[in-house]
């Protein structure tokens, strides 16, 4: 609740109804980083033509390429790994590689990177249910 009270305190919620801050605030949403499912990144691939690329790159006479392609196609489909977490340093890694080594584009690399982003409900992140009309008016009793 203390997320809310330091919420409403914000100047523009000053001049709205109790109504209109409780829509204001369930309407509020943040960007997180989530975890991607691995299934989605090789059907990203597959269905942009890249898969096989990347499954021949492995027999690359550039050790680097290939080894580049081995360590991608593990993480995919090893099945002790279910999601990829694109902020991971390693991963960001294997993105360039791909595109330095032209196999992937930059713009696959983004999509790839996009599916980690996700828009969800201020109160979701703070641990609040939807507001009602009823916590903004304890809310602001609280601020007063």
């Amino acid at each position: 609740m203390n997320e809310l009270i330091v919420e409403l305190s914000k100047p523009e919620y000053n001049n709205m109804t109790d109504q209109e801050a409780a829509d204001a605030v369930n309407s509020k949403t943040v960007d997180i980083t989530v975890n991607v499912d691995n299934w989605r990144i090789k059907e990203h691939a597959v269905l942009n033509g890249y898969w096989p690329l990347v499954k021949g790159g492995q027999l690359d006479s550039d050790p680097a390429k290939a080894g580049l392609c081995v360590t991608v196609i593990d993480w995919v489909d090893d099945t002790r790994m279910n999601t990829t977490d694109f902020t991971i340093p390693a991963v960001q890694g294997m993105l360039a590689g791909l595109v330095a080594f032209g196999l992937i584009t930059q713009a696959q690399a983004d999509e790839l990177s996009a599916m980690s982003n996700k828009t969800v409900s201020w109160t979701s992140t703070v641990g609040l249910p939807e507001i009602g009309i009823g916590l903004v008016i304890n809310s602001r009793k609280e601020i007063q």
